[in-house]
């Protein structure tokens, strides 16, 4: 990806290898987008409603600013007071938010890139990735949000939704040296098969 990313800037005699370095990557960007945005994630995530209505604080991670919304707003649909917090907001408005979400009057920020570094955030009990990043470094730092002493000594939960098949899917080794990042240091590490159902995520999330 660094070389055809490096192509596809430009400044070669090959003319042609641009042209399809830049057709590459563009088709891979819509996968992406498309495997990230898919109504059946966000079925899911609303099915985790009674899951992050006990948590503290809830981070979900998004590919795209519209994605962070549609999350935010499925969130909300539970009744769980979420936003999104995106880079389309001003500096004070996500310092409110922040501040909102420290003293527990949004329960759930959905964001893309955004909170990936260099954000100072309140800690959160619960991850939930609708989008893996495909930089390892993006993906420890996601996990660093979450996976930290929390001070009444709760554990850190992380759910991961990809769909199955794709180029997103464990099975077929999407992730494994980032996902490892995470179960290797996990207690337990539980799969949903697609027809579960919001009491098994609940029963899961109180069994911790």
């Amino acid at each position: 990806m660094r070389y055809v990313t490096a192509l596809s800037a430009g400044g070669q005699e090959d003319s042609r290898a641009i042209r399809c370095a830049r057709r590459y990557i563009g088709a891979f960007n819509k996968r992406r987008a498309l495997l990230a945005d898919c109504t059946r994630k966000l079925e899911a995530l609303r099915m985790l409603s009674p899951v992050l209505a006990r948590t503290d604080r809830a981070l979900v991670f998004t590919e795209t600013v519209a994605s962070a919304e549609r999350a935010a707003r499925t969130i909300r649909e539970g009744s769980v007071p979420a936003l999104a917090y995106t880079s389309r907001l001003d500096r004070d408005e996500r310092k409110r938010i922040l501040a909102d979400f420290r003293r527990g009057a949004v329960r759930a920020l959905a964001a893309p890139r955004v909170l990936d570094e260099g954000v100072d955030v309140p800690e959160a009990d619960l991850g939930v990735i609708l989008a893996a990043s495909h930089s390892r470094r993006q993906m420890i730092q996601r996990m660093g949000r979450v996976i930290r002493p929390n001070a009444d000594g709760r554990p850190a939960n992380f759910v991961i939704l990809y769909v199955r098949g794709t180029s997103e899917d464990p099975a077929n080794g999407a992730h494994e040296a980032i996902l490892g990042e995470i179960t290797g240091v996990a207690d337990d590490v539980t799969p949903f098969p697609a027809n579960t159902k919001e009491p098994d995520l609940l029963a899961w999330y109180m069994g911790r």
